[in-house]
């Protein structure tokens, strides 16, 4: 269960943003995205029931991995490919692909979850239907305050290969603003993006499974954004422990951490990245139905051995609780109109919400 105080997204701006996550999951009817089974209101917050998948997510994997081989990050990078191919199909654009945000079911296969910075370029989508945006204007003055500041951080000494992992065990607090560290630079710029944003975050997070560590990883957000902005003078594509890369994984990683007009899916979104030399021998048409690379150890359905650990607030409510009383509410923010969306279900689905529900509710809830 995924809770958002209405008082929270009020007051950050994330009504337009609250409303595409909704959207595209209701609307999403494929393996690739994690189901959504139920959202509903009460007075205070905001509920999305969703799919429980007990294999984990992809940063989980990366912290007790260290570095993937080849052959284990180009499976999952062809997977992330599926998914996002169908994510923009929908005509939407995710804005926050991260290893968190990937989640692996029980077979080794990957699900696309968080759609929390999504936009399907629909009017409900846009902030300012919602209200003035004086967060983002404060945040582009600071970036550019800082990047007229800082005309050269070539001293800047790089983060060690693998310090990484050590540094970012998750906590609690989940925030509604994405990860600089997987932003591609027009994002960063603030001159408009398009779907191709989404294929930068790809080849940055392939960096990440190679490398051990994301390409521009700095102790300060504005430093990593000018590393991201300066690209062609901080990525660095030789500093790699271990067994030496193939020239077309390298190619992969440069042809996808560049300018959009030159990144792969500008001319055929992710064919351009199926048809790459790297990906020989994988078939994507037939890639889920195929034995994982990596298979979780999943004891029952409701096992959560593969995600942190997490201290929960003890005043959250069970999913029956919280469903009685929402059923009985009737103040309603404007903004959150048509935001109660209820999935059919054929037989596998309502006893896999079964499990979704008893496992969810043996983990307390999860605030947003």
């Amino acid at each position: 269960m995924k809770k958002l105080l209405k008082k929270d997204v009020i007051m950050k701006q994330q009504a337009a943003h609250v409303k595409a996550e909704r959207d595209i999951l209701a609307e999403a009817d494929s393996n690739w995205i994690v189901k959504l089974y139920y959202s509903f209101q009460d007075e205070q917050s905001l509920y999305l029931i969703m799919e429980y998948v007990p294999g984990g997510d992809m940063m989980q994997l990366l912290i007790n991995k260290g570095l993937f081989d080849e052959k284990l990050a180009r499976f999952y990078i062809a997977e992330l490919t599926c998914a996002i191919e169908y994510v923009h199909g929908l005509g939407f654009i995710h804005r926050d692909i991260k290893p968190d945000n990937i989640l692996i079911d029980q077979n080794g296969h990957i699900k696309l979850t968080d759609f929390g910075l999504c936009t399907g370029l629909r009017w409900t989508h846009d902030k300012r239907y919602y209200g003035p945006d004086n967060d983002e204007v404060e945040n582009m003055e600071a970036r550019k305050g800082y990047l007229a500041s800082h005309p050269d951080l070539s001293g800047i000494g790089r983060p060690k290969v693998l310090e990484i992992r050590n540094h970012c065990k998750r906590n609690q607090s989940h925030s509604l603003v994405g990860t600089d560290n997987y932003m591609a630079p027009e994002v960063i710029r603030g001159t408009g993006h398009t779907q191709l944003c989404d294929w930068w975050s790809v080849g940055v997070i392939l960096y990440e499974m190679v490398f051990g560590r994301p390409p521009f990883l700095s102790e300060d957000r504005y430093e990593t954004q000018y590393k991201i902005v300066k690209w062609r003078q901080y990525l660095d594509l030789n500093n790699r422990i271990g067994e030496k890369l193939s020239i077309e994984c390298i190619d992969v990683i440069r042809k996808l951490c560049c300018e959009q007009e030159d990144r792969l899916g500008c001319k055929n979104g992710a064919e351009d990245l199926k048809i790459h030399p790297w990906f020989k021998g994988i078939d994507f048409l037939t890639l889920r139905s195929t034995r994982g690379e990596y298979v979780p150890r999943v004891e029952h359905a409701e096992d959560t051995s593969n995600f942190d650990t997490f201290e929960f607030d003890s005043s959250d409510q069970s999913f029956d609780t919280v469903a009685k009383r929402a059923s009985a509410s009737a103040a309603f923010n404007p903004a959150f109109y048509e935001f109660t969306f209820r999935h059919f279900f054929d037989f596998d689905g309502q006893k896999a919400l079964r499990n979704t529900c008893r496992c969810k509710s043996s983990c307390n809830v999860r605030n947003y």
